[in-house]
């Protein structure tokens, strides 16, 4: 696992979080955040809350090629140093505060994509809230990273994972991309 703070100089991240939190910026609804039929996990401290989600490419293939030319540049910036042969998923997550129960932690752990060989998985934060990521050995929690503004996790496509909503902050923003 790799973490690195400080990816984007100010403008850059300016222009990311001006443009994904504008009002017509356009997302779309899910009920859950770890999609059904992929490899998820039940283990205690589970939840699961809706979110907002906007994808950008998805097994290969480009969903919202305008938001990609216009952004397309910025974006490009937050990988430039890591060794990418291809996309094959690349998606905004927008979670807002969720009404937890007594023991409720993380969403549902998950892999993203176990079909795809070698697969890595690089989640960068737009901004910083009250919310980690989980990482898990067996169904274990084993490591948690704090949401923090302008940093980036990248791991193994193999290790189960989750992240969670925040308490009192207004909104968790996180872009998400698999590659190979």
């Amino acid at each position: 696992m790799k973490i690195i703070k400080n990816v984007l100089n100010k403008k850059d991240l300016e222009v990311l979080n001006k443009e994904f939190l504008n009002p017509f910026f356009p997302w779309y609804f899910y009920d859950f955040t770890a999609y059904e039929g992929y490899d998820n996990f039940k283990v205690k401290g589970v939840y699961e809350a809706p979110q907002l989600t906007h994808g950008f490419i998805k097994n290969g293939e480009i969903l919202s090629p305008a938001m990609l030319q216009q952004l397309g540049p910025v974006l490009d910036n937050i990988y430039k140093n890591i060794d990418i042969q291809k996309i094959i998923r690349m998606k905004l997550n927008l979670q807002f505060p969720h009404n937890f129960k007594k023991n409720q932690i993380f969403n549902t752990p998950h892999y993203d994509d176990i079909k795809t060989p070698n697969l890595k998985i690089i989640i960068f934060y737009l901004n910083t809230c009250d919310a980690y990521t989980y990482f898990f050995k067996g169904t274990k929690v084993n490591k948690k990273i704090k949401v923090e503004e302008n940093t980036l996790v990248c791991f193994d496509g193999t290790t189960l994972h989750a992240g969670s909503n925040p308490k009192k902050s207004p909104h968790k923003l996180c872009l998400n991309i698999n590659y190979i």
